[in-house]
């Protein structure tokens, strides 16, 4: 008897030993079938983004600027500092004999207050800015030295804006080099890919904010080579938004000036802008000129050459009648750009701007139609807004019905929806 219950028992173990090895290979199988999945998910998108590559070359306008630093052109120059994960950036405040910084009783005081101050006011909004316009793709470190540095130097005879372009690139490599130096001691720089560089408020002869770029200027504290760099002066305080600094770190980043430099240099201050300085882009594009750009969503052009707009996220239209389903900038996913190619170096762009996101200051929301023409060096035009008004502002959008011609192609608005517009792109007999 004790034989059969020994056979039984055993039978039973087995039985259950199988059981469990079931069990677990199921659940291994089904790792993998998962692992399968997520693995031919990679591969689809992959396949996606290489057909999407090729479908939009014809409208991956070269750079043909004449430079490779500030262009509206592909490919970004790789001495620009990086567009997607983290990047480091220096904040340094500097001060003068003739112009000093302090404003509390005490040194200490004053590093508790105004430097905290001025960094929040236009340096931490930009952070939050550009990681919106990259869709959570970049991410932006700024790291300040919250004391005032005495510069060495006179502040008349050295750093004061000059009239001249290269005047004043050789005051502010002056301003950044020496501030550099006098922060090194305590300062870290050994991964920092930009140094932003923020005069005393006193400091009224350093005006409007620049950006010094390689292979024209770079610094090399603790060891490495640093070719991007940001000079604040007064002017940009009073533009107290945030955007100042993104506009600047823009330029590190290679995007061209949509403003008219021309007129800007002819005149006095920020404060005496003509509409003449925003007649490319108006309203529109934070490479615009101030105030104009505060509070606004950065072009999907500018997106795509950041990498910020995925290739199969840009529609190249090469044939016609064709009609697209556009989505809003403000919102991540879904097409953000028709791209119409009309030469080698210029193409019709339409985009969707409603009233969301950086955009909510607009009193008309609808497609954007703006044209490209990648040989037109920075603050000259290289991006106009198609509009009759000069600056452009948001009666440029299109709404339901409401239709743009140029350059021998008519963009019409078929419908409208809350996510975007439905566009139809025709060519003109």
């Amino acid at each position: 008897m004790w034989r059969i219950c020994v056979v039984l028992l055993s039978v039973g173990l087995l039985a259950g030993c199988a059981s469990s090895g079931r069990s677990e290979q199921v659940a291994v199988l089904g790792a993998d079938v998962a692992d399968l999945r997520e693995r031919m998910n990679e591969l689809q998108e992959q396949v996606a983004e290489l057909t999407a590559y090729r479908e939009v070359a014809a409208c991956r306008l070269p750079n043909r600027a004449g430079a490779d630093r500030l262009s509206a052109g592909f490919p970004i120059s790789p001495e620009r500092i990086p567009a997607s994960g983290n990047v480091n950036v220096a904040v340094l405040f500097v001060d003068f004999q003739e112009a000093p910084a302090l404003q509390g009783e005490t040194d200490t005081a004053d590093k508790q207050t105004l430097t905290h101050e001025i960094f929040v006011n236009i340096v931490s909004d930009a952070k939050r800015y550009l990681k919106v316009m990259s869709y959570g793709t970049f991410d932006v470190t700024f790291r300040p030295l919250h004391r005032w540095l005495r510069m060495p130097h006179s502040l008349s005879s050295l750093y004061a804006d000059s009239d001249s372009s290269l005047g004043r690139g050789i005051s502010r490599f002056m301003l950044i080099d020496d501030a550099i130096g006098l922060a090194d001691p305590e300062f870290d720089f050994e991964d920092i890919d930009s140094v932003v560089v923020i005069a005393a408020p006193e400091a009224d002869s350093i005006r409007r904010g620049s950006a010094l770029l390689s292979p024209d200027w770079h610094f090399d504290p603790d060891g490495q080579t640093i070719g991007n760099a940001i000079s604040l002066g007064s002017n940009d305080r009073r533009w107290a938004d945030g955007l100042t600094v993104a506009h600047e770190l823009g330029h590190n980043l290679g995007l061209p000036d949509l403003y008219d430099v021309s007129v800007s240099v002819r005149k006095d201050s920020e404060e005496n802008l003509s509409d003449e300085v925003n007649r490319f882009v108006g309203v529109f594009g934070l490479m615009g000129a101030r105030p104009s750009y505060a509070r606004t969503e950065m072009f999907a052009w500018s997106r795509w050459q950041l990498g910020w707009l995925r290739d199969t996220q840009v529609a190249c239209v090469t044939s016609f009648p064709t009609s697209v389903q556009l989505t809003s900038l403000a919102i991540p996913g879904g097409v953000k750009a028709v791209v119409v190619p009309l030469t080698e170096t210029t193409a019709l762009v339409v985009e969707s701007r409603r009233i969301l996101g950086y955009d909510s200051h607009l009193s008309k929301e609808g497609a954007l139609v703006y044209k490209v023409d990648t040989s037109v060096p920075t603050g000259e035009g290289p991006i106009v807004v198609g509009s009759i008004s000069k600056p452009p502002d948001d009666t440029a959008l299109l709404g339901p019905g409401e239709a743009w011609n140029s350059d021998g192609y008519s963009v019409t608005v078929e419908d409208a929806a809350h996510e975007g517009e439905y566009v139809k792109i025709s060519a003109i007999d």
